[in-house]
């Protein structure tokens, strides 16, 4: 059965200055004029430079004054619990993406982002595809068939790179599911440090963002055998236009994805939600934004404030349910 699950990746930029306006007091509705995003990711990666390219312009649209903070601590639970407990006046917000639906679903974090906190935007990528599965150059497997053939020769032994409870994690075991294979996880980190792991031959493969593996890919260090298409329509990455898709390889495979998840504390007001909201949307189509973006295929589309709400609630479900199935349930 296929199952629609959601996830990221990717590679950019680190140091950002927000500016705006100083601190004041705020009225009911009013956004706060000094924000903090909380970011459960590491300083340079997609979810960080997605993070610093729309908070540079929401800053300059709105007046506040935006900083981030990259908090990887707890796997992002802190993150998450830095704004659970901030004041409902969005002066603290977490920015990520479907991996906070998988804490949940497997039991590392007790809250979840459509019942304990206010869902201010969902994003879905505009590329077709954001993830693919790499070797290293002088793995064995030099076809996804070779791999698939490799890996049902020695059920349970190929190692598998992943970040445990993460969005690699469940495409991972999605993967394995559709290829009627058994593989081995092995805790690798980061898109980065699985890289690192991978040239280093301390596993046999793993799947990272597009833009993290065209550097290996291109200097000769790693291999690319698929990438994962973002709906079973199928199609390829911009960033790595040359490699095939599961799908187009006979694989039932894809992964469909939203690329940024904002949220506030729980109860804050409606309309304040909504003017945070239509800030981001406005972000992603700014053309200075897109020429961040562009290059390494993050380019996005806010869903309306509805539509999120929704798509989260669906999407925990749906990630419930595969998280069940691989028995990554705590």
């Amino acid at each position: 059965m296929k199952k629609r699950v959601l996830g990221l990746a990717l590679a950019g930029i680190m140091a950002v200055s927000l500016s705006g306006c100083s601190s004041a007091n705020t009225k009911s509705g009013d956004w706060a004029k000094n924000v903090e995003i909380q970011v459960p990711a590491k300083a340079g990666g997609g979810t960080d430079v997605m993070a610093r390219a729309l908070a540079n312009q929401v800053s300059k649209d709105s007046g506040s004054t935006i900083t981030i903070v990259n908090n990887t601590d707890g796997g992002g639970v802190v993150a998450c619990e830095k704004t659970a407990a901030g004041k409902k006046d969005g002066s603290t917000l977490t920015q990520w993406h479907i991996t906070m639906l998988i804490k949940t679903a497997a039991g590392i974090y007790n809250k979840s982002a459509a019942s304990d906190f206010t869902v201010i935007g969902v994003a879905v990528p505009k590329d077709k595809a954001n993830n693919v599965l790499v070797v290293s150059a002088d793995s064995p497997y030099q076809t996804l068939d070779e791999l698939i053939a490799g890996a049902k020769e020695m059920p349970g032994e190929m190692m598998f790179g992943v970040e445990t409870g993460g969005t690699v994690h469940i495409q991972t075991g999605l993967f394995a599911k559709a290829a009627g294979i058994e593989v081995k996880y092995v805790e690798a980190g980061s898109d980065t440090e699985k890289l690192t792991a991978l040239v280093g031959n301390s596993i046999d493969a793993c799947f990272v963002n597009t833009n993290q593996a065209r550097q290996y890919l291109e200097s000769g260090k790693a291999r690319a055998l698929a990438v994962i298409s973002n709906s079973e329509e199928g199609g390829r990455s911009s960033v790595l236009p040359d490699v095939s898709s599961f799908i187009e390889q006979g694989v039932d495979f894809y992964f469909q994805m939203f690329n940024v998840l904002i949220v506030g504390p729980k109860d804050m007001d409606p309309a304040l939600a909504a003017k945070i909201h239509d800030y981001y949307a406005a972000a992603a189509k700014n053309e200075d934004v897109n020429k961040t973006l562009a290059p390494a295929g993050f380019e996005m589309d806010f869903l309306s404030l509805d539509e999120s709400m929704k798509t989260v609630e669906d999407t925990q479900i749906q990630i419930n349910e595969v998280v069940k199935q691989l028995g990554l349930q705590k």
